[in-house]
């Protein structure tokens, strides 16, 4: 049984990743890649993918996920979802890109910057990042929006 086209793509797409984060300072030990995670809400299955998730000391700091589309049209709010339901406490940021576009949002706060891989911040900075949390979230809220957000809506 081959890698279908869609694996290939990711594969790809992780190790040029890869190479902007340790262009960054990030080391191997780092990334974590392909995690797969399940999730339901009100009996309905979902299946989660996320390429590449970012640790330090265990700490997970950032999740990106990879949109292979041209025009990259993320969907901010879900991703926040995504990282406040599955990790405690969350990452403090999500990137979603297609590569050659970034989005960078901080999962605390839900400000987002918009860029080339220059908005992707240095591990030095990020090791030392202290989240400013606006406000406490409500997860039965948060797991709703993921699941909407996973039905494509």
């Amino acid at each position: 049984m081959g890698n279908s086209k869609e694996e290939i793509l990711v594969n790809e797409a992780l190790s040029i990743l890869k190479n902007i984060f340790k262009e960054k300072g990030y080391y191997g030990n780092c990334f974590f890649e392909e995690g797969n995670y399940q999730f339901s809400y009100k009996e309905k299955p979902f299946n989660i993918f996320i390429p590449l998730i970012i640790k330090y000391n265990s700490k997970p700091l950032l999740i990106v996920d990879y949109k292979p589309q041209e025009n990259l049209t993320p969907s901010e709010r879900g991703i926040i979802a995504l990282a406040r339901v599955f990790f405690d406490p969350p990452p403090y940021f999500a990137l979603i890109t297609n590569l050659k576009d970034f989005v960078l949002i901080d999962v605390y706060t839900q400000k987002k910057e918009k860029g080339g891989k220059e908005i992707i911040p240095d591990f030095s900075e990020i090791k030392k990042y202290e989240p400013k949390l606006i406000k406490n979230f409500n997860i039965e809220i948060e797991k709703k929006i993921l699941a909407i957000y996973l039905s494509g809506g």
